[in-house]
């Protein structure tokens, strides 16, 4: 959107002030002197007191290049109109002019960026992606062709020069051209791969400028060399090149779609095992009673009844539990007496508190009322439950960093802070990747937000401790 912005006010400049640049163009070299300076001091000024928009679409036009970049566009533009057109004959007479203009805008986006990412491509590139560092490279190589061509386009030196030799040299900017384009393409093909929102829009509609301007080129320099009577099938074979270019580049920088997308902070696993433990007790008329304690996912308890009759009668009960697995087994007692034979179950209750087994024997029959007048007696009311002044569970929120915005998930527990996990969408994950950890770990540390920021990337760090206390505040009762 912003390219698409940069357009049309690119365009909008070189139709209305095409007269006033050629007549006085020093005032508009002045002019762009001041805007770059401008630029620079802004790029490395912290710019959250002014408002998104302004940043974004006004500030943003300069700092980022986009205005220098469309009015770079109208100049290579003009190069392929139809000879003798409307628009060719008033754009081509202040070309030049226009060209130094534009140079001159460019070194506010060089300057601005470069003293971090040129700095770092030399010092520290170990730490930059390999998108990065091509981009670095590209941008490099375009300021050495373009400086020497925007001094030469100057009409004093101009004069001095060789015509057949500066033709020759003026050639080298199709090779500028392109580079801007491949530049564009080195750092939105992770973002729109990644899917951000806007990216992918971007790149069409850059890819309609350049591309359509090399097919149009290509084509004004096959009819005038060639001069066919019938301009049709150049014009069908320009639009079939064109339309198939776009879409590949289109596909190629299309969203990648994972098989199964997770996104989670820190992950926590407790685990707790339990000793097996195993205990007889023998009475004198009970053949015995064992209890076996294993860390399976069910809970059976298995019943075996002796009946007069000689049978076995079995019961079984499964019960899932977290993780342990009680199974009791328990044996018939039996006593004899001279008329009748009775069958008595020994209970055996088993109580289990982190690791250690208290057996409890409660004896038949005779001691049962007084078990039941123990478990009824009154117990102690519960304490009042602590207040909190956040929900436990995990929140979200987000907060916009230099250029894109920055995403927290920040997990509470009983007024805690457990844990905090971060991501962007800003332009340079660089910046946000030397803020997070740092930042987090303070803000963990200290259970606040205001902590200190990570130096070189403010933006970054900033947007974090913002999203934290707006996911905190939806978190509060």
């Amino acid at each position: 959107m912003l390219f698409l912005i940069a357009l049309v006010l690119a365009f909008g400049f070189a139709f209305l002030c095409g007269r006033p640049l050629k007549k006085y163009p020093f005032v508009f070299y002045v002019s762009a002197v001041i805007i770059t300076v401008a630029g620079i001091v802004l790029s490395g000024t912290n710019l959250h007191s002014v408002p998104q928009l302004v940043n974004t679409y006004i500030i943003g036009l300069l700092t980022r290049g986009a205005f220098a970049t469309a009015l770079w566009y109208v100049v290579m533009f003009t190069g392929a109109l139809p000879n003798g057109s409307a628009p060719i004959k008033k754009l081509m007479p202040v070309r030049s002019e226009l060209s130094i203009f534009t140079a001159i805008l460019t070194l506010c986006h060089n300057i601005g960026f470069g003293r971090t990412y040129f700095v770092r491509l030399f010092t520290d590139s170990e730490r930059m992606s390999s998108n990065q560092k091509t981009a670095g490279i590209l941008s490099i190589a375009m300021l050495v062709i373009m400086i020497p061509l925007t001094v030469m386009s100057f009409p004093a030196v101009r004069k001095k020069m060789n015509a057949k030799l500066w033709k020759k040299l003026q050639r080298t900017a199709y090779l500028f051209y392109a580079m801007i384009y491949l530049h564009v393409l080195v750092l939105y093909y992770p973002m729109a791969k990644a899917g951000r929102e806007g990216i992918f829009f971007n790149i069409l509609v850059y890819s309609i400028a350049f591309i359509g301007y090399a097919v149009m080129r290509v084509r004004k320099h096959i009819v005038i060399k060639m001069k066919p009577e019938n301009k049709i099938l150049p014009d069908i074979m320009s639009a079939v090149i064109f339309l198939s270019a776009v879409s590949g580049v289109l596909v190629s920088c299309g969203k990648d779609v994972p098989e199964k997308t997770s996104y989670s902070g820190s992950t926590h696993s407790i685990t707790t095992s339990a000793t097996v433990v195993s205990s007889e007790i023998t009475t004198t008329e009970t053949t015995g009673t064992s209890v076996d304690i294993a860390t399976t996912a069910t809970t059976t308890t298995t019943a075996t009844l002796q009946t007069d009759s000689g049978t076995d009668t079995t019961d079984s009960v499964t019960t899932d539990t977290a993780d342990t697995t009680m199974e009791i087994t328990e044996t018939s007692v039996t006593t004899e007496t001279t008329e009748t034979e009775e069958t008595t179950e020994t209970t055996t209750t088993a109580i289990i508190y982190e690791n250690e087994t208290e057996e409890e024997f409660i004896p038949p029959e005779e001691s049962y009322e007084e078990h039941q007048e123990e478990n009824n007696e009154p117990s102690e009311e519960p304490e009042t439950e602590k207040s909190y002044i956040y929900r436990n569970g995990t929140y979200s929120a987000s907060a916009y960093g230099y250029d894109g915005d920055v995403y927290v998930d920040v997990t509470i527990e009983n007024d805690v802070i457990i844990s905090i996990s971060a991501r962007t969408e800003e332009s340079d994950e660089w910046y946000f990747n030397s803020a997070q950890d740092s930042v987090i770990s303070k803000i963990i540390s200290a259970q606040n937000t205001d902590v200190d920021a990570v130096s070189g990337a403010t933006y970054s760090s900033e947007a974090i401790m913002k999203a934290v206390r707006e996911a905190m505040k939806s978190a509060e009762n």
